[in-house]
């Protein structure tokens, strides 16, 4: 599927609702998902990989992997309200039945899924509002010894690299971009309507 074309089935999904900001929750906009997603098809692939989308919000990144060829897709989400927007955008695109959603919160313990995960795609939390938020997510990823991770994280994140290495992961900008935020939430404004991200690509080392 071309860029262009993802991106605008991506951008007709339902929007995430963005109702809880201790959940940390934004939408990841479609144009960005379809630029990213492109490239990790380029560099990686998505043809016959299970793919796992943590904290999938309304789903853009876990079905942009299945219009791209992943064999299957996990998506994880706990919020109950996003997760109601999930299920109904899972279902109106072809291939649903590829894709698995699991009502579950991220607590840094190993998910037990059928089958084994070759690639996840997230946008965790980053710890702006709950500090060390994005932990939880990079320890279920360690603890499930998944050897490749592509995820979205502000430009100015320091804990990155060492964390990698600590877990014997290599790490590797491959995209940055502005992320809207849209003023969802009391504390916004319209001069934080952008944050500057990077999208990284985390390797397991042989």
């Amino acid at each position: 599927m071309r860029q262009r074309h993802l991106a605008m089935r991506l951008s007709s999904l339902t929007p995430h609702p963005c109702h809880s900001v201790e959940l940390e929750q934004y939408s990841t906009e479609g144009n960005l998902a379809a630029a990213w997603l492109t490239k990790i098809g380029l560099g990686d692939g998505f043809d016959g990989k299970h793919v796992l989308d943590l904290g999938a919000g309304n789903g853009v990144l876990g079905i942009g992997a299945a219009f791209l060829g992943a064999q299957h897709v996990t998506m994880v989400e706990c919020d109950s309200v996003t997760l109601d927007t999930l299920r109904m955008n899972v279902e109106d695109v072809d291939g649903a039945s590829m894709c698995t959603i699991l009502e579950q919160r991220i607590d840094g313990s190993a998910l037990n899924l059928e089958s084994q995960v070759d690639m996840v795609i997230m946008n965790p939390p980053w710890g702006v509002q709950t500090q060390r938020a994005d932990r939880m997510f990079f320890e279920t990823i360690f603890a499930m010894e998944i050897p490749l991770v592509h995820f979205i994280h502000s430009i100015d994140a320091e804990h990155l690299l060492p964390l990698a290495h600590e877990h014997g992961y290599d790490l590797h900008s491959i995209y940055q971009d502005d992320f809207r935020l849209p003023p969802a939430y009391a504390h916004h404004s319209k001069n934080k309507a952008m944050t500057r991200i990077r999208c990284y690509r985390l390797e397991k080392k042989n």
